[in-house]
């Protein structure tokens, strides 16, 4: 992992998609944001892995099965629903 300072991120951005490791910026040497390189992955997975309801339902759906051993759709709760 790689830290930069933000003031300095510009000409790194140029040449970071041929990087494989995450990139931390810090501001006054505190982290403040982490880039990701990503392949194979279109912009609905990608926001879908960071919705903090779709985790909740994730969660929620693992700790069933692991308690009940089964997920019922009808215990998932639907967006129109909330």
């Amino acid at each position: 992992m790689k830290t930069v300072e933000i003031s300095e991120i510009a000409s790194l951005l140029e040449n970071y998609g041929k990087s494989e490791q995450p990139l931390v910026l810090t501001r006054n040497g505190q982290p403040v944001a982490t880039l990701f390189p990503i392949e194979d992955i279109d912009m609905e997975t990608l926001s879908l892995s960071v919705n903090p309801k779709f985790i909740e339902i994730i969660e929620q759906s693992r700790k069933s099965q692991k308690e009940q051993g089964r997920v019922f759709l009808e215990d998932i709760p639907l967006p129109s629903e909330t």
